[in-house]
């Protein structure tokens, strides 16, 4: 398999033994590639909301705490500290916005996307190895998305149906951002070809 230009780390490590792990008899890797420590603009379209959250969060769990302070040791009970500890939770809720468009960069070297000749894998090891896989049967037409330095995304629907309230959903499967995405989209388009459905089966894509 050729590497990213990514330097080694212990989680990296652990991701290519998990794959090897994961590999079935025969199964070979077509293309793989790490995910990228981008961080997209697009994402910081929520400090919109995430902002105001966060300022009034702060601002509601500091003046409650400062008027519980002020009253005196003597007259502070635990019903009393219970106003700014309603905050705490909402404080917690806005400063994990605020770091969601910087998740990538936790990422880096720890998001494994792989396409073998059966199957397209995600593997991200964290606290513990996750492990998403897509038969080649099951996949879609992909949807690319490609930067001008020829990397990107690429959405794979898995299925389409109808929610509770009738209107139509598609599931996805995500894969990126990662470098040379057309490499990843011509290996995933040989083996949805090559599978005994077809490519983008017409069971992938019903509900």
């Amino acid at each position: 398999m050729s590497e990213a230009g990514t330097p080694d780390n212990t989680a990296m490590a652990r991701l290519r033994q998990a794959l090897e792990r994961e590999l079935g008899p025969g199964e070979t890797v077509e293309w793989h590639g790490w995910q990228q420590a981008r961080v997209d603009p697009k994402q910081f379209l929520s400090y919109v909301f995430s902002v105001p959250w966060t300022a009034f969060s702060l601002a509601w769990t500091g003046i409650a705490t400062a008027a519980v302070a002020s009253g005196g040791a003597e007259d502070v009970g635990f019903v009393a500290w219970a106003f700014p500890l309603f905050g705490v939770p909402f404080v917690a809720v806005g400063a994990w916005m605020l770091s969601r468009p910087f998740v990538p960069l936790w990422e880096r070297g720890r998001v494994l996307h792989v396409v073998t000749d059966r199957r397209v894998m995600k593997l991200v090891i964290g606290r513990e190895l996750s492990v998403d896989t897509l038969p080649a049967d099951r996949i879609g037409p992909a949807q690319r998305r490609e930067q001008s330095d020829g990397s990107g995304w690429l959405r794979l629907p898995v299925r389409i149906g109808r929610d509770r309230e009738g209107d139509r959903e598609i599931e996805y499967f995500d894969i990126g951002p990662i470098n040379d995405v057309a490499a990843a989209n011509a290996a995933i388009a040989r083996i949805a070809r090559a599978a005994p459905s077809g490519a983008g089966s017409a069971s992938a894509l019903s509900s």
